[in-house]
């Protein structure tokens, strides 16, 4: 086989070797959104009991952007598992009016409800937000917490 024959073969193979290595990897994944909503497990919160001395269930959510993002509202919802579905228990929705710097928070701390007993129950949180983000207004859909928890806390 004379030079020119490999130098032209071993071209083709290294051609083909990243179409191969995609193909192997399927398609390129999609970039992640400059923006999130986080939201927490529903929680007995030790703030509340600390700061007012009441036992008290809450819900926490924040909108994070790794870009400007203007008039952000952050709504969050508590929610109780029940016998014949479940109950809205608290929405509590924040707005922030200013623009926020890239990599900067908007949180909704505010969502929570006072226990009236220590009847086990169980919840979960809700949260959904829209911002006005590079010249139109984007929506987070609706998340919910990864867990519904049992806390001794009813409502």
């Amino acid at each position: 086989m004379t030079t020119r024959k490999v130098i032209l073969l071993l071209s083709l193979f290294s051609l083909l070797i990243p179409v191969n290595a995609l193909a192997a990897t399927g398609a390129p994944k999609e970039p992640k959104p400059p923006c999130r909503l986080q939201i927490t497990n529903a929680h007995l919160s030790t703030f509340i009991f600390e700061k007012q001395g009441l036992r008290a269930v809450k819900v926490n959510a924040s909108s994070i952007c790794n870009v400007p993002q203007s008039s952000v509202t952050v709504t969050v919802e508590l929610w109780k598992t029940g016998l014949l579905g479940n109950h809205l228990v608290r929405r509590r929705t924040f707005y922030s009016a200013g623009t926020t710097l890239p990599n900067s928070r908007v949180n909704n701390f505010l969502t929570f409800k006072r226990c009236k007993d220590r009847d086990p129950t169980q919840y979960f949180g809700i949260a959904y937000s829209k911002a006005f983000i590079a010249g139109r207004w984007q929506y987070a859909r609706h998340t919910q917490t990864k867990r519904i928890i049992p806390l001794n806390c009813g409502t």
